[in-house]
């Protein structure tokens, strides 16, 4: 306990960010994320050249760890149970995402929907759902704000990553997440 506490006060003392533990990393889209808050966290910017020279300057280093978040569909909107179709609510908390995901197809990253379920139905059936939602998602960028096919890409993982391990069944475990990898 001490330890990371004194690793968090040094890095605040001498501001560099670190990677915050998966929870911190996962925002629950809703209407108030601003388009601010989504560049930067599925395409994080590195420190420019320009801001180590200003760093070294002052007498510190620029070694920078900028971590990437991962955007989360609210369960309560975004599938019924054993449905892969994409509510109109879900659609219009993806819409802010759109022109972002389209303006950053040249980024050197990739963006990856990860679709989820609950445990309701068999495991091949879920696993075939979570992919179906992860890319009923990737389909509506596609079709509506025309991002690059290659850019994006979907997965399945079924119940194996359940958000609410107490209650396997419950609907906020039927969700679709959104996050980037550098490209390979």
């Amino acid at each position: 306990m001490f330890k990371p506490l004194m690793i968090s006060s040094v890095c605040l003392v001498f501001g560099t960010a670190f990677a915050a533990d998966r929870a911190g990393d996962v925002v629950e889209i809703n209407e108030s994320v601003a388009p601010e808050m989504i560049e930067s966290g599925l395409f994080p910017k590195s420190p420019s050249s320009a801001d180590c020279e200003e760093a070294a300057k002052a007498g510190f280093t620029c070694g920078q760890i900028v971590p990437r978040k991962v955007f989360s569909l609210p369960a309560n909107i975004s599938f019924a149970s054993g449905s892969a179709q994409l509510s109109e609510s879900a659609k219009k908390l993806l819409a802010g995402f759109g022109p972002i995901l389209k303006r950053n197809e040249a980024s050197g990253n990739s963006v990856v929907f990860i679709g989820h379920t609950d445990v309701t139905g068999s495991k091949q059936l879920n696993q075939r759902l979570s992919r179906q939602r992860a890319e009923s998602v990737r389909q509506y960028f596609i079709s509506n704000f025309g991002v690059s096919p290659s850019f994006m890409r979907s997965v399945g993982v079924g119940s194996e990553q359940l958000k609410d391990r107490s209650e396997p069944a419950s609907s906020v475990n039927r969700r679709v997440e959104i996050s980037t990898r550098p490209a390979q």
